[in-house]
């Protein structure tokens, strides 16, 4: 009798540290720890970042035939002038262009060459002038760069 109460005591403390190691594996899959394997988040969460942002990048594709597209989204509440949209260093912005609250623009061109089901990450600038209060700002995305895998 006495060993089935330590059997007993020993098998609930293997359930919870078998529990306990799950979650945590679970947890480090979810945040990208493991290459690979939490890579869809991570892309998700960027896409999603940079989609709600003041001035949002709501669509992009690369491809490796090299027509390009990227989407420039108003969020804010006042028109804007979009003097420079710079992804990978390239200037998509000819001139200048306004929006209006809600609006959106699409640029097409060469961004970089990749070969198709690559995966590529590049830096984006956004250069702006508020219509309303005449101030100039430099939108980078804190960091965070545009990601994905280049189409055919």
């Amino acid at each position: 009798m006495r060993f089935s109460k330590k059997a007993q005591g020993a098998t609930e403390y293997i359930i919870i540290v078998g529990v306990v190691i799950t979650i945590a594996l679970l947890a480090v899959v979810a945040m990208g720890g493991i290459p690979g394997i939490g890579k869809g988040v991570t892309g998700r969460a960027i896409a999603s970042y940079w989609a709600s942002a003041d001035v949002a990048v709501t669509d992009y594709a690369v491809s490796a035939s090299g027509t390009d597209t990227v989407v420039v989204k108003n969020n804010l509440r006042n028109q804007i002038v979009l003097t420079d949209v710079m992804v990978n260093g390239v200037d998509l912005e000819s001139s200048t262009s306004t929006l209006a609250p809600g609006g959106s623009k699409t640029y097409t061109g060469a961004i970089a060459a990749c070969t198709a089901g690559q995966s590529f990450s590049y830096t984006t600038s956004i250069y702006y002038q508020d219509a309303k209060t005449s101030a100039y700002y430099n939108f980078t995305g804190d960091g965070n760069k545009l990601e994905g895998t280049c189409a055919n």
